[in-house]
């Protein structure tokens, strides 16, 4: 029995055995995967590569990475109503280099003065009410009433830049609210300041305090219209520097000449009082002269007059003799 189960033994195959014969299986099974896993992370990468190449300008990352509030980068400046469509421009900025026509259509008259318009005015053709909305997101920093220019309220945006909105009949928001784009800040109505404008909204862009045409906002962004404003700002400080150079240069050339014109006249009216001077004093002498010298013959005729009229009497006496 034992030598049968022996032989038994030896006959049964080991499962062992016939697996370590193919060794060759797990490598290969590793191999499969990695190559798997490299094929992903070569895709991954470079589906990340093609989706940064192909970034629009409306991205949230500007040139060096840096995250931007996505205002900057998506919203521009929108007509402050609800239906640009039924709304016109009634009055429009006040511009120094506008023609004197168009400047004078600009002018507001109130309390016997006329005011340049600092904004634009916003009215329907049919002088209805109508909706103010915000031209841009932002937060609302002042909300009152005016006794000339009825309710105000004025929303602060990015890079110094504040959109003012007055004439308003009532009022949707309060202060410090934060309001989007489009959203309905009050009803257009009339004020005292211009009653000629009846019913309208007046619309108004600052930027650092000071109002610029809110036409040159339209479809720009915050960080557009303040570079542009920022660029006109140096462009005009440019020239009056050059202005002011070129006159100061005028004067200087101009003065000169003055100073040259009038040298010769005092030097020639020196001349002159040194002349008349000396001729007045060589007229003095020579008349002294003149006068010395005739007072010494009419001395010198005395004398010898004198003596021819005691010669003849010393004769006389002689002959007597």
């Amino acid at each position: 029995m034992k030598e049968e189960e022996k032989q038994n033994k030896k006959t049964v195959p080991m499962k062992g055995k016939s697996a370590m014969k193919k060794r060759w299986v797990y490598p290969a099974v590793y191999l499969s995967f990695a190559a798997v896993i490299l094929t992903s992370v070569l895709w991954y990468q470079n589906d990340a590569k093609n989706t940064e190449n192909n970034n629009t300008p409306d991205s949230a990352l500007e040139d060096n990475g840096a995250a931007v509030p996505v205002s900057l980068t998506k919203e521009v400046f929108q007509m402050p109503v609800s239906d640009p469509e039924a709304i016109e421009v009634v009055k429009d900025f006040f511009s120094p280099e506008a023609p004197a026509q168009e400047q004078e259509a600009a002018l507001v008259f109130y309390n016997n003065i006329y005011y340049q318009n600092r904004g634009i005015d916003l009215a329907t053709a049919d002088n209805k009410a109508f909706d103010v909305t915000a031209a841009l997101s932002g937060s609302v920093v002042k909300v009152s009433k005016d006794p000339a220019l009825g309710f105000v309220v004025e929303v602060k945006h990015d890079k110094g830049v504040v959109t003012h909105y007055s004439s308003l009949a009532s009022v949707s928001v309060k202060q410090g609210d934060q309001v989007k784009q489009g959203v309905v800040l009050g009803q257009a109505g009339e004020n005292a300041y211009d009653t000629d404008a009846k019913i309208h909204a007046h619309f108004e862009v600052r930027k650092d305090g000071e109002a610029v045409d809110p036409v040159m906002a339209w479809d720009q962004s915050v960080a557009q219209l303040a570079s542009a404003v920022d660029d006109s700002r140096k462009e005009m400080k440019k020239a009056e520097e050059k202005k002011a150079a070129e006159e100061q240069k005028k004067a200087e050339e101009k003065k000169p000449a003055e100073e040259k014109k009038s040298a010769p006249k005092s030097e020639d009216k020196g001349s002159k009082d040194s002349k008349d001077t000396k001729d007045s004093k060589g007229t003095k002498d020579t008349k002294d002269t003149k006068d010395g010298k005739d007072a010494n013959r009419e001395q010198e005729s005395s004398s010898q007059s004198a003596e021819d009229t005691n010669a003849p009497a010393a004769d006389d006496s002689g002959a007597s003799e």
